[in-house]
């Protein structure tokens, strides 16, 4: 059922079955010509949710636009499917291209390659290419879309909003912040009770440093209401911004003790040895899925770690290996 948090403005949840996230948070503000913010997995129990919820707020969808704040699947997939004639999904310019590449098999094939040479087995890499709802629960079709810029601005409901880039957790990741309202829709920029997960990115060198860069820009905002795209919790943008941020500081010198006292691991056998927020008894009981997260977030702290010359990676027998160089 949709819940009102302010007036026009409306959180409708949306299950994530089997996921640990649990639910998508999307946003809907309501005015002549309404927009809704994020939309959830190409599922059928993900469109059940939307579909209702819409309905009960008598929402006309011929006059509702879509905003996505980055181009994952359960904040893209269903966007194609509730998009009506001359209506617009608007995304960021950055992200945008990279949802057509997120449905194309080729791309995924070559990722998985390269996750393989980070040390996960092909027998892996083969089952998350039928299994991973990242590549599964993307949008089947693409059109209708808008790319938009840091900086630019949208007006629904009576309310300004500001288009805010703030790459980390993907490239082209977008926030939308309504100055007069003092109202931050922040995807999965910033989340509570989990942290957003900072992988490798093969357009962004340093995902990392972007993340901690990109949180930064939005620190200091004045924000009364803080609306995350996952789990109700929220609460003060300054300190959870600070409380992030320490946790990846603390991650980072984690990773490279891990690889000054065991040199030559590779980024699989890193993440092995990373604590985690998950409930498994070990690194080989990790569901499949979330071991090619947790990798890419090693990964992406080793990248932090290489840029700054505090290790380095080198290919041995078909595996990349890490060295601290200090």
């Amino acid at each position: 059922m949709a819940e009102q948090l302010a007036k026009g403005l409306w959180r409708l949840e949306i299950p994530l079955e089997g996921n640990p996230l649990k639910t998508l948070n999307s946003y809907l503000i309501q005015g002549p010509r309404s927009l809704l913010i994020d939309t959830g997995f190409r599922w059928p129990s993900c469109r059940q949710a939307m579909e209702r919820q819409l309905a009960e707020l008598g929402v006309n969808r011929g006059r509702m636009d879509i905003f996505v704040t980055h181009l994952h699947s359960d904040h893209v997939g269903l966007a194609p499917e509730l998009i009506r004639p001359g209506c617009q999904i608007f995304i960021g310019a950055v992200d945008g291209p990279g949802v057509g590449i997120y449905m194309d098999g080729a791309h995924w094939r070559s990722l998985y390659a390269r996750y393989v040479a980070d040390g996960f087995t092909q027998e892996e890499t083969d089952r998350l290419f039928t299994s991973n709802p990242a590549q599964t629960a993307a949008p089947g079709t693409w059109t209708q879309y808008r790319y938009l810029q840091d900086g630019d601005t949208l007006f629904y409901g009576g309310h300004m909003l500001l288009c805010l880039l703030t790459p980390g957790h993907t490239p082209g990741h977008m926030c939308l912040y309504a100055p007069e309202d003092k109202w931050l829709f922040t995807g999965d920029h910033i989340l509570f009770h989990i942290s957003p997960n900072i992988c490798r990115w093969e357009s962004l060198p340093d995902a990392l440093g972007s993340y901690l860069e990109s949180l930064q820009k939005v620190r200091d905002l004045p924000v009364d209401l803080l609306l995350p795209a996952h789990r109700q919790e929220t609460g003060i943008l300054r300190d959870r911004v600070d409380e992030l941020t320490a946790h990846h500081l603390r991650r980072i010198e984690d990773a490279w003790q891990t690889v000054r006292d065991e040199p030559g691991l590779t980024g699989y056998e890193i993440a092995g040895r990373m604590r985690w927020k998950i409930r498994s008894r070990s690194w080989e009981d990790f569901p499949l899925e979330q071991k090619f997260f947790a990798v890419g977030e090693a990964l992406a702290h080793l990248d932090y770690l290489e840029v700054r010359g505090r290790v380095c990676r080198r290919q041995e027998r078909e595996k990349y290996r890490y060295y601290v160089t200090e």
